[in-house]
Parts: structure tokens; C-alpha cells; sequence
């Protein structure tokens, strides 16, 4: 019997960098609903309870941040995994990103954030997933 995919949400408002995401990450392994602003994403966190973890750009269009938005979806979904990424920060300065959240620096492979992501939500297929290629596989 198989199981369904985990449902991810990715929320970038570059759309090249997300259509890479969502891509690789489909093929990596997850069901991905996609928003390219906070407003977008916290409706989708609202509507949609199956939401397994959310990857989020910390530079975001609209007024809030990935920061902003990670509270915002914790208020709906206290457990929510959610990594964030950016090419503009090295990290989260103390306080700013949620307990228990990950960081991944821009550019990184997609293979690498399908890893992380499985392995927060412990899905047990974080294993069973191509190493990063480095120099040979896409970077966002």
C-alpha cells in the first residue's frame, strides 16, 4: 500500500527559483503547494491541515517577512517545521526565527533542502535521497 507524499509549502517570491523549487522538490519526494507572498501562504496554512513543513524565503514581498509569516502560520499550526532560506542572510539573529526551524543559505541544492525538510518532519525517507551534487546539480 503506499502512502501519500508529504504536503510541503514553499513560499518564494522569485518565480524562476520557485519553479526550481517545486520541481525538485516533487521529484524529491513531496506533494508542494506553492505561494509567492506571506498573504498567499497563510491562507493555504488556513485552508489546507495536511501542510507536513514550510520552506520560506526570509525576503518577502507584502510588508512581511519569512520571520513574520513562520509566527503568523505557528498561531494556526504550533508544530509546523519550517526552514527558511535566503541569499541575503547568513542566518537568524536571536529571536527572529521560530523554535526548532532550520536555515539554509542561498544558493543550495535542491537535494539538500528535500533532505532537510524530510528529516524534520521524520518521514524516514531523508536517508534514501541523492547526496548533493555538488557543481553538478542546479543550485536555487
Amino acid at each position: 500500500m503506499q502512502t501519500e507524499p508529504p504536503v510541503l509549502l514553499v513560499v518564494e517570491d522569485d518565480f524562476l527559483v520557485r519553479l526550481t523549487l517545486v520541481d525538485a522538490l516533487s521529484d524529491g519526494g513531496f506533494e508542494v503547494l506553492e505561494a509567492a507572498d506571506a498573504k498567499e501562504a497563510l491562507t493555504l496554512v488556513c485552508d489546507r491541515d495536511d501542510i507536513a513543513a514550510m520552506l520560506t524565503d526570509i525576503n518577502l514581498p507584502g510588508g512581511s517577512d519569512g520571520f513574520a509569516l513562520a509566527r503568523a502560520a505557528r498561531v494556526i499550526r504550533p508544530h509546523l517545521p519550517v526552514v527558511y532560506a535566503s541569499g541575503r542572510y547568513g542566518g537568524a539573529e536571536d529571536g527572529q526565527a521560530v523554535d526548532g526551524s532550520r536555515f539554509l543559505a542561498k544558493p543550495f541544492t535542491p537535494s539538500l533542502a528535500a533532505a532537510v525538510l524530510h528529516d524534520m518532519i521524520g518521514d524516514g525517507t531523508a536517508a534514501d535521497l541523492p547526496p548533493a551534487l555538488h557543481g553538478s546539480e542546479r543550485r536555487v
